[in-house]
């Protein structure tokens, strides 16, 4: 109780206090430290227990990979199996997987493949193979994810799934692939969420599919009734941008709503507008980001290199101007 609701002194002193404290008590303390952020003390709590079950090597694994502190997390996973011989379940392979993608090891990678093959976690948990899938994907090896996710019986395929191999095709640049598996994925009856269109608009926005994107960006609303958020607005916008059609990315970013819309989509089109040298565009988006917030320096030197592109070098000493004005 205490612990839930971050008053960690007083659950210090209960536990400390305690007559008797068996694996429970030690676990429920540990786990209270991490979730308030006291992962050191946590880890501190965790070397003083003379027993431990895997859900206390889980809990600290877990609090260092979500803490971005994989080396950490890698270090405790293999005292854990090699130094005390304790078995990891289902849920310290999910902890671990993040930093082992982290760090991008692809040996560490096989070798987890083949503990869960050996122990036959992957004929009944759906959970590790599509976080295998990912896994692959993220440390390098798309041709593994691809074909550990094609070997799997249609039957077994569910949205996560999906969404782990058309993201890692997303991530390599294969965009033909990526747009490819969303249309096989729909065909099998699989409902895509906001997470397969924002893999699908990532793809078409870096491979230049301008089309295609914008027809998935219509489906998702249309279609499928979800609600874009900031994230999907801004490949839209990035992917117009790149293709030179300014105008119609103003107006995305026009209708993004007030609740949701930030200088980061605004920014990404004043990007745009200096790659492509356009003044007229490029004055709008920047009043529109001094709106919002203070322009910072990187705001003011795109502004100035689309005018001095185009040989405005008047306008080039203005914002100039304005920069020295707004620095005092």
């Amino acid at each position: 109780m205490y612990s839930t609701w971050g008053l960690l002194v007083s659950a210090a002193q209960v536990f400390g206090e305690m007559p008797q404290r068996n694996t429970v008590s030690w676990n429920v303390f540990i786990n209270g430290l991490i979730k308030w952020g006291q992962l050191e003390i946590a880890r501190s709590v965790f070397d003083r227990m003379l027993v431990r079950s895997v859900v206390s090597w889980t809990l600290v694994i877990d609090g260092y990979t979500r803490m971005n502190q994989p080396l950490k997390a890698l270090a405790l996973f293999r005292k854990m199996v090699e130094v005390d011989g304790i078995e990891p379940n289902d849920v310290t392979l999910l902890a671990i997987f993040p930093a082992i993608a982290n760090l991008g090891y692809i040996k560490m990678c096989q070798s987890v493949h083949g503990y869960v093959e050996k122990r036959g976690f992957n004929a009944v948990d759906i959970r590790i193979v599509n976080a295998l899938i990912d896994l692959y994907a993220k440390c390098g090896c798309i041709k593994s994810a691809s074909r550990f996710f094609w070997e799997m019986p249609d039957w077994r395929k569910n949205l996560v799934s999906w969404n782990s191999v058309i993201s890692g095709f997303a991530l390599f640049g294969m965009v033909r692939e990526a747009v490819e598996n969303f249309e096989r994925m729909e065909k099998a009856g699989v409902r895509p969420n906001h997470v397969a269109f924002l893999s699908v608009l990532s793809a078409c926005s870096h491979g230049g599919l301008v089309e295609e994107g914008l027809e998935f960006f219509g489906k998702m609303v249309n279609d499928y009734g979800l609600v874009p958020d900031i994230k999907h607005y801004g490949c839209v916008i990035d992917m117009l941008g790149r293709a030179g059609r300014l105008e119609e990315a103003e107006k995305v970013a026009l209708q993004v709503p007030h609740e949701v819309a930030n200088d980061v989509i605004w920014r990404t089109l004043l990007g745009a507008c200096s790659v492509h040298n356009n003044v007229e565009i490029g004055q709008r988006v920047t009043e529109k980001i001094l709106e919002m917030e203070r322009g910072h320096g990187g705001d003011y030197v795109l502004m100035s290199n689309i005018f001095a592109s185009v040989g405005r070098f008047k306008d080039v000493e203005s914002v100039h101007d304005l920069v020295l004005h707004c620095s005092r």
